[in-house]
């Protein structure tokens, strides 16, 4: 990304320049910077964050639950990353031990001994998905604290809503797993059911994160997934402690709904899980948002759509690879769920920083190539050994590029803001040789 594009075609430029997007790779005038333009270390001194909550649940409850830790319990020494980091620990700390009880992602008889004749033995000890559901309200609620401190501090930066947005992409994989676990969903018999509750929040986010992009603030709606929907995750997991996670694998609330509307009769042979409702409320609310939101940006910002080609190339080559077999992810199940969130956080972050550098963003993204052609070989050759270890070897690619291109940035960042990442008391000196 660069402050000029040479083209042949001045109006494939003009309109390159119109939409902020880009075709093709532009030329780099960086200035001893890997990813900021001159232009961008301009933008960045200047940025200044537009958005607002629409949330009841948030500006009547989480903001000032927030705002009181906030100023009683918070230190002003406290960089406001600093807390964003310790809930993205609270979340990943749950993930491992959701991944020590179900390495599979499927309740199992291996998973959990023999089981022998006491059924609740097939499933994993009920106090980790309270445990969940307290991380889950833990990280809810210091997500809501950064941005508190920041202006309390007067430390508000573009590096921390970076920072922020990154970590919280880094937290939807880890939303999605467990839920996953939680209404004890099995990937061999509910592909498409775990396919949508793991790239609806991906899409989601990134839809929102587009719609800044090209409008330059962020309206959260009136129920939202930061508010509502972490609340209502967060109480998922409290109903599979309460009761099991096999009791959404039961049909009482459609059987309920049926027999209170008086609809017995027609719905006799129809069966709907408890959690076939719950991927239903979350693909209808997927697709309001996907319809909404994509209707309103493109029709006032021409080319825009580009902008979506990473995510949905992402989800729809997943989709196809486990229609066509299944076995390519289950075989290595959270292999296949850590490259599908390295990927998303690398388009997302991207689109981030794009946004507050004011650098156009390139839609046709060459990490998600390698992707587009193992899609393209299972399609045409179908599978074989060699594939789960080019996805293995894509993943720990994917992880450590990913790792790197974060630490440069936010090394760059701080150089041009002169702060640190999660110092707000020590000066910055900007050493040059």
């Amino acid at each position: 990304m660069a402050s000029k594009i040479r083209r042949e075609d001045n109006s494939v430029e003009s309109l390159a320049k119109e939409s902020k997007l880009l075709t093709s790779k532009p030329t780099q005038n960086t200035g001893g910077y890997d990813y900021l333009t001159e232009d961008a270390k301009k933008k960045l001194k200047t940025y200044s964050y537009r958005g607002a909550d629409s949330s009841l649940l948030y500006q009547y409850i989480l903001s000032p639950l927030a705002a009181l830790l906030v100023c009683t319990i918070v230190p002003k020494s406290m960089a406001p990353n600093t807390i964003t980091s310790i809930g993205l620990v609270w979340m990943i700390t749950v993930y491992v031990v959701y991944w020590w009880y179900v390495p599979s992602l499927e309740f199992t008889k291996n998973d959990f001994g023999d089981g022998g004749e006491d059924y609740e033995s097939l499933f994993p000890p009920r106090w980790i998905f309270l445990w969940n559901g307290i991380a889950i309200l833990v990280y809810q609620t210091l997500d809501n604290m950064d941005g508190k401190q920041a202006r309390k501090t007067g430390s508000s930066s573009p590096l921390g809503l970076l920072f922020d947005h990154g970590c919280d992409a880094i937290n939807s994989i880890f939303g999605s797993a467990n839920v996953i676990i939680g209404m004890n969903l099995s990937p061999s018999e509910n592909m498409f059911q775990i396919w949508l509750l793991v790239f609806g929040p991906f899409i989601i986010f990134y839809i929102a994160t587009w719609e800044q992009f090209f409008t330059g603030e962020l309206i959260m709606p009136i129920i939202n997934g930061p508010s509502e929907g972490l609340l209502g995750t967060a109480l998922l997991s409290f109903v599979s402690y309460c009761f099991g996670s096999q009791y959404w694998q039961q049909t009482d609330v459609f059987d309920s709904i049926s027999s209170i509307v008086g609809l017995n009769a027609v719905t006799e042979d129809v069966e709907l899980r408890n959690c076939d409702l719950m991927v239903i409320a979350v693909l209808l609310f997927i697709l309001q948002e996907i319809v909404l939101k994509t209707l309103v940006v493109t029709k006032k910002y021409k080319g825009s759509a580009e902008g979506l080609i990473p995510m949905f190339a992402l989800a729809i080559c997943y989709l196809i690879i486990g229609y066509i077999d299944p076995n390519i992810w289950l075989v290595i199940p959270r292999t296949s769920l850590h490259l599908s969130m390295v990927l998303f956080v690398e388009m997302s972050t991207e689109l981030m920083l794009a946004h507050v550098t004011g650098q156009p963003f390139f839609p046709w993204r060459w990490q998600v190539a390698p992707l587009i052609g193992i899609t393209f070989w299972v399609t045409v050759f179908g599978n074989s050994e060699g594939i789960k270890y080019v996805i293995i070897a894509y993943a720990w690619g994917m992880g450590a590029y990913l790792l790197m291109k974060c630490s440069f940035i936010i090394g760059e960042i701080c150089d041009v803001l002169e702060v640190w990442c999660f110092d707000i008391v020590t000066p910055y000196y900007q050493v040059r040789k």
